[in-house]
């Protein structure tokens, strides 16, 4: 059986360090988000964008509601697996516009939970975690990623190299000066 994977751009954060809609904010031309969108679409079966609408694409409001930072995101993701007969989710912030070809691979040879140590949001979930994340939101003072892949003994690996994260404008201004 074919191992089905979906991928969610979780996209739903306030943006306070950027100052404005970074999932909007343009890099070469087009919005961060579409740029992790396509980065993460050839390495998954499906992609959905959590937090928000955006045309041409399945969108999942924050599970159980919002203000839960990225956790609400991929909670709302496990929950569309699961129910959707996907086995695992693959979730990653609309502000990595340059996801490596080979994300999905370095998770899954990580183990069947596997982040990023330096980007903790960017990770491999299996869909089975959905009650447990649910639990862990209603009953846990943390917010924090990191926290929740702890409670989940997930294998934090790193990569290579960091993948570019953009939380300021200096951020996307030294990304662009970069390319």
């Amino acid at each position: 059986m074919t191992r089905r994977l979906l991928g969610a751009i979780l996209a739903g954060g306030r943006a306070s360090r950027f100052g404005s809609d970074k999932a909007l904010a343009l890099f070469e031309h087009r919005p961060l988000l579409d740029h992790a969108i396509d980065a993460l679409s050839g390495q998954v079966d499906a992609v959905v964008v959590c937090g928000r609408g955006r045309a041409n694409r399945t969108c999942l409001p924050d599970r159980p509601g919002p203000d839960l930072g990225p956790l609400g995101g991929l909670a709302a993701a496990l929950r569309h697996a699961l129910d959707h007969d996907y086995e695992a989710v693959v979730s990653a912030g609309c502000d990595t516009p340059l996801l490596p070809p080979d994300l999905v691979l370095r998770l899954q040879c990580a183990g069947p939970v596997s982040y990023l140590r330096d980007l903790p949001i960017t990770g491999l979930w299996p869909a089975a975690l959905s009650p447990e994340l649910d639990r862990f939101i209603a009953n846990s003072p943390s917010r924090s990623v990191r926290a929740w892949a702890a409670s989940t003994r997930a294998v934090a690996i790193d990569l290579p190299r960091p993948i570019a994260n953009i939380n300021t404008t200096q951020d996307l201004w030294r990304l662009e000066r970069a390319g």
